[in-house]
């Protein structure tokens, strides 16, 4: 998959898979910074608590660990752009690795494969099995 001149703003429009990675990522931190925010400790360390689902009052959202929850998305997140980086190369001597990082971002795409804008298609193995 060779865009060459493609930015990494036009290749996440342009690849589903890494539009929906991006997008539960987003989510996932949006949720983190909630809790964060209406968080009863400030302990920076370590935290559980539970609360009322904001949307859904008749359920409870437990809360653990929001700061690692804001570090896996910041390493996900990283991962996706070293997939962009290495997609967008226009070296043909790329493609083992874009082929390898694509597997990674399927791998983070698997996931989510419960939300209903995942594609069965992505589950597919690649070099990583």
């Amino acid at each position: 998959m060779e865009n060459g001149s493609m930015n990494a703003s036009n290749q996440c429009e342009a690849d589903p898979l890494v539009a929906f990675v991006e997008a539960r990522i987003a989510e996932d931190e949006r949720i983190a910074t909630t809790v964060a925010a209406i968080s009863p400790t400030d302990d920076r360390e370590f935290c559980t608590w539970m609360t009322t689902f904001a949307l859904d009052p008749a359920r409870y959202i437990m809360a653990v660990d929001y700061q690692r929850v804001l570090a896996d998305c910041a390493a996900k997140r990283r991962m996706v752009a070293a997939y962009l980086e290495v997609e967008s190369h226009p070296s043909r001597n790329y493609a083992p690795a874009v082929d390898y990082m694509e597997t990674v971002v399927r791998e983070i795409a698997g996931i989510y494969a419960d939300h209903p804008d995942y594609r069965e298609e992505w589950r597919e193995l690649g070099p990583l099995t």
